[in-house]
């Protein structure tokens, strides 16, 4: 417990600083994330470390991808969206993995996990018409690999 505090209130220090103010929200998202990090049973020996690298690149690149498609549509002449939702058929049974792809799916820019029901994702799309569900399988896959 010790150690998973540790670790959060340091990657919270790294991302936020040592100020009054970010502690005023750091330690309730610190004891937040030590709370879900013991309910969904994850735990660090578990991350195969060129697995995560893998995952941690590629999710750069889709939230890089995500981002300049997102400022060409906002800052065109012509919005061009299409908003809607699509479901994803998860092929993972682990909560872990669910959990964490609906996360990280709802930090690349235009795209927001509504739902997580049994084996179905819902997600919520800037435009439907530039969906790409191999992107989210290859997420899933990964996050398989990394948490298997």
């Amino acid at each position: 417990m010790l150690f998973l505090f540790g670790l959060y209130s340091s990657l919270w220090l790294i991302l936020a600083g040592l100020s009054p103010k970010s502690l005023i929200f750091g330690i309730p998202a610190v004891t937040l994330a030590i709370f879900f990090h013991r309910a969904l049973g994850f735990y660090p020996s578990k991350v195969r470390t060129l697995t995560f690298l893998e995952f941690f690149f590629t999710f750069l690149w889709y939230s890089l991808k995500g981002g300049l498609d997102v400022a060409r549509r906002v800052l065109g002449i012509k919005l061009v969206v299409d908003p809607g939702f699509v479901v994803y058929r998860l092929s993972s049974d682990k909560k872990p993995a669910r959990f964490l792809l609906a996360m990280v799916l709802n930090l690349t820019p235009g795209t927001l996990s509504v739902e997580l029901e049994k084996d179905v994702l819902l997600i919520h799309l800037l435009d439907v018409k530039s969906h790409r569900e191999e992107q989210i399988k290859r997420l899933e896959e990964l996050i398989n690999r990394l948490l298997s």
